[in-house]
């Protein structure tokens, strides 16, 4: 993208986010409700808007459905997966471990208010992730274009809404003094590393992640595999998504509806947070070693779902600890490596 273009689209985005949403140092909350009651049916919402993206220079990396079972859930969730080459630049300028950043999230989903448009806030990730000042303006910009973007092709009540955790700062504290605070780079975790200096060897290193994921796809308590494959090689990264329909299905139920009392009667309330995935695993060069990183499971599951409350998590403790033991087995599955 020329320079002047993306400069230009900056500008633009930065202009169409309400003040109330983006002033940097401000109390935010972790994900943005970006319209609401839309009008048509899940299905046309989500081509349209899958579209528009796509139009308007956003990649679609993945769509992904939410697990759903219809006995006792009749709404749905999907997420879109977005990459802008631009916005990528400026999150890898900060490291290769700031590529947990890299990959856009958007949700689709319903419930008994109708259909929703949402995002993970970057305003208060980005604080966490990349840097706790100084990224504000590029979060700004990403969220100002998925504004536009929804209110260009969709039709519906369009205000931007935070909910989920609520944080004045990115450093994510220890719940009950004890579990999984602290700084966001300490938290990323070497899975496995090999020498390799070249990008040959970074896509050979993430093609055995790939086939390690795809080989154990369901056969774990959480069913984790692979949802998508977001190569940037040729910066040093790829990011590779993973889910599984236990987790998520465990996740939402377990959030409920948070900290919001008004969706507390909500049969699904937890498709709200379906942004949350899927997970990122990165595969990076540094120093001459191929690099597959993952982020501590208690303090992911901190970042987005803080809102579920201490009781809540001090009774699913184990619970993202094993989810990251089984995305760790099955990369030192794909990679050859005995645990």
């Amino acid at each position: 993208m020329r320079p002047l273009l993306a400069a230009l689209i900056i500008l633009t985005a930065m202009a169409s986010v309400p003040r109330h949403a983006c002033a940097a140092g401000e109390r935010q909350a972790v994900y943005v409700n970006l319209a609401d009651s839309l009008q048509g049916s899940f299905d046309d919402v989500s081509t349209s808007f899958r579209a528009a993206c796509t139009a308007n220079g956003l990649a679609v990396v993945a769509v992904h459905d939410a697990p759903a079972d219809r006995a006792t859930c009749p709404y749905r969730a999907r997420v879109f997966v977005l990459h802008s080459p631009h916005y990528a630049e400026l999150v890898l300028a900060h490291g290769a471990r700031a590529a947990f950043a890299v990959p856009i999230r958007v949700s689709l989903y319903e419930d008994e208010a109708g259909l929703h448009l949402a995002t993970v806030n970057l305003l208060s990730l980005n604080r966490t992730i990349v840097a706790e000042t100084g990224f504000e303006s590029a979060s700004q910009a990403v969220l100002g274009e998925l504004d536009r973007i929804a209110r260009g092709a969709l039709r519906g009540r369009f205000e931007m809404r935070q909910y989920g955790q609520v944080r004045e700062r990115g450093l994510i504290g220890r719940t009950m003094g004890i579990m999984a605070g602290g700084p966001f780079l300490e938290k990323i975790k070497d899975v496995t590393t090999s020498p390799g200096n070249s990008q040959q060897d970074l896509v050979r290193v993430a093609d055995q992640v790939w086939n390690g994921l795809e080989q154990g796809a369901s056969r774990g308590r959480w069913q984790v595999h692979g949802i998508y494959r977001l190569d940037l090689s040729a910066q040093g990264v790829i990011v590779i998504g993973v889910s599984g329909d236990a987790l998520e299905a465990k996740s939402y139920a377990i959030v409920g509806a948070g900290n919001d009392e008004r969706r507390s009667h909500f049969k699904c309330a937890g498709l709200a947070h379906a942004a949350a995935y899927p997970i990122e695993v990165v595969v990076f060069r540094d120093q001459g070693q191929v690099h597959v990183g993952v982020l501590d499971g208690m303090y992911r599951m901190k970042m987005y779902f803080e809102d579920a409350g201490k009781m809540k998590f001090a009774a699913n403790m184990g619970m993202p600890g094993s989810v990251e033991d089984e995305i760790r087995g099955l990369i030192l599955a794909g990679v050859g490596v005995k645990k």
